[in-house]
Parts: C-alpha cells; structure tokens; sequence
C-alpha cells in the first residue's frame, strides 16, 4: 500500500498543505449518494477538458517539454518516443517523421502532442476546493440543488491510502496562458520543474478563485468510461461534514437529512445558511403543508373541500 505524495515539500510554505487543511467538494446530490454507498467516481482529465480546453496542457516553450522529458525518463525517453511514434502516432505522422528525420523540432511537436494526449487519458484527478468556510461563488457553480462535503487533506490522504492505488496531490498551480507570464510558475524554480510533465497540476489564472486541490493517480486508458470508480470506502472515514443547498425547502431538507443520517448518523449534517439572508422571508406555507400534510390528504378524501367528487376521479 502506498502512501498519497505530496507534490511540494513543506518548505514550499505558500503550496505546501498540512494534514488539517479543510477542502470541500461540491456536489449534485446523486454524487453524495454514491460516495454514502461507499463509491467514488474519479474523472480523467481528459473528461476534465470538456469544461477547459486548456485542461492538461503544456504552458512553457518545448525546450522546456524537451529538457523536462529526457531528465525525467532518462535511458527509457528512447524507448518511449519509439513506442510512442510506434502506437501513438498515425501512419502519416509516421510518415512525415521518416521524410524529416532531420528537423528535429518536428519530431519534438509529434512526441509532445501524443504524450499529453496519452497522459490526459491516463491521469484521473479527484478535485477539491481548498478553504475553511464555505463559497458563495462554488455553491453558484457546482452546488446547486446539492451539497458541499466537507473534508481536510489528511483524511482524504488516509482513505486513498487504502485503496492501493498511487496517488500524487497538491494545490493547483495558476498560470497566465495569454501572456505566458505568473509569478506563481517558472520552469527554472526547481519546485516547478515536476509540473512540466505534470500540467494536470496547471490551471489558467482565470480559474483562481478555486483554490483547487488535486488527487491524481494513473491507470490504463479508460476513455470509454470517463473515469475509475473506487468501492468500498467507508464514507464516515472521510467525510467531516455536509452542508445542504441552502435554498432547500424545509420539507426537502428534512428528507436528506434523513436519508443521510440513515449512512452516517454521526456526521454533522445541516442546510447551509451562506445564501439566506437574515431578511429573507420565511415560506409559511412550506412549513404548514410538512405539518398538515396529513390532514390535506384526508380532506380531499372526504370531500369537504367543495370540489365536484367528478373531478378527484382519476
């Protein structure tokens, strides 16, 4: 069983995450009811890439990619352009290389193209928002009519530890793609060298507000399915809290919350208040329908609400 990494060491005060670090996920509620089943489904990024192109993309020049390659895989880059150019590539690329053996910054394109292209469809990443207090702004873009679990890095990393699987994480590093430059990312910093090869740990600037955090593991190309989906995971060993959609009728806030507490009856489970105002009216009807629901019902059954009986006939 392998230990998660972490990707910066924690003298990389600014990127470096402790065991307590909170982190959230935002989620539809069918999300929740699979990790309650003791699932997760952890998306390619590939599939990532179908909400930002630029998901998985190289940000540097390709003497950076080039240098960053050979030193990573050493006597095996050989042996991995040959596979690459051999199983990867199309028979006119293949072409093209043979008739241009000498342009050799061609056959550099060729290789980088196909690698990111294999690693996106090799490399699933598990996202997280890293905070200690809710977001306004991931409620409005992943939480509607959802939830928001609550975690903290140490849990996630314990729980994934389990699995057997390998897996890397850290912060989410943001690079200004229009102009190339970012006081956060600089090839030359021995810190960034790794995310070279790794551009699943970059992220537009566009995108900062995130404040994402990343458990990337690999396995074999899966892009029929999207994804890997892990099992048997006990919820209650990961999950510190759920905060539920907080435009939730009270009605519908007390069925999930039953349902939760049904799987995890410890877990600290309540309707978020971020998005009520304290002015906000109180929906009167919602609460005296949940408490005379079952008087409507007789009611209408008795025909005492003036209604033609005709017309209840179904």
């Amino acid at each position: 069983m392998s230990k998660p990494k972490q990707i910066f060491p924690d003298s990389d005060t600014k990127r470096w995450l402790s065991k307590e670090a909170e982190v959230w996920r935002y989620v539809p509620l069918r999300t929740l009811l699979l990790y309650l089943d003791g699932s997760l489904f952890i998306p390619s990024v590939g599939k990532l890439r179908a909400a930002d192109p630029f998901e998985g993309a190289f940000y540097e020049e390709i003497a950076w990619f080039n240098d960053a390659f050979a030193k990573r895989y050493g006597n095996d880059a050989a042996k991995i352009d040959e596979w690459i150019l051999k199983d990867l590539c199309s028979d006119s690329e293949r072409h093209d290389f043979e008739i241009n053996k000498q342009q050799g910054s061609l056959l550099v394109e060729i290789l980088r193209k196909h690698y990111l292209a294999w690693i996106r469809r090799t490399r699933f990443a598990w996202c997280w928002f890293h905070s200690y207090r809710e977001s306004a702004a991931m409620w409005n873009i992943y939480g509607k009519q959802g939830v928001a679990v609550k975690s903290n890095v140490g849990k996630i990393a314990s729980m994934l530890e389990g699995t057997g699987r390998d897996f890397i994480f850290g912060k989410m590093t943001y690079v200004d793609y229009a102009t190339g430059v970012s006081t956060e990312f600089s090839p030359e910093n021995p810190a960034d060298y790794q995310l070279l090869l790794r551009p699943f740990f970059l992220k537009r600037m566009e995108y900062e507000s995130e404040k994402e955090v990343r458990f990337v593991t690999a396995d074999s190309d899966s892009a029929n399915l999207g994804g890997i989906l892990l099992k048997n995971l006990n919820p209650q060993d990961w999950i510190s809290a759920i905060r539920l959609w907080p435009k939730l009728t009270c009605r519908e806030e007390h069925s999930i919350r039953k349902t939760i507490q049904h799987f995890m009856p410890q877990v600290e489970c309540s309707k978020s208040e971020l998005l009520t105002g304290p002015d906000e009216p109180v929906d009167f009807n919602d609460t005296l329908d949940e408490d005379r629901g079952d008087l409507k019902e007789t009611t209408w059954k008795e025909v005492q609400d003036g209604i033609p009986v005709a017309l209840k006939d179904v």
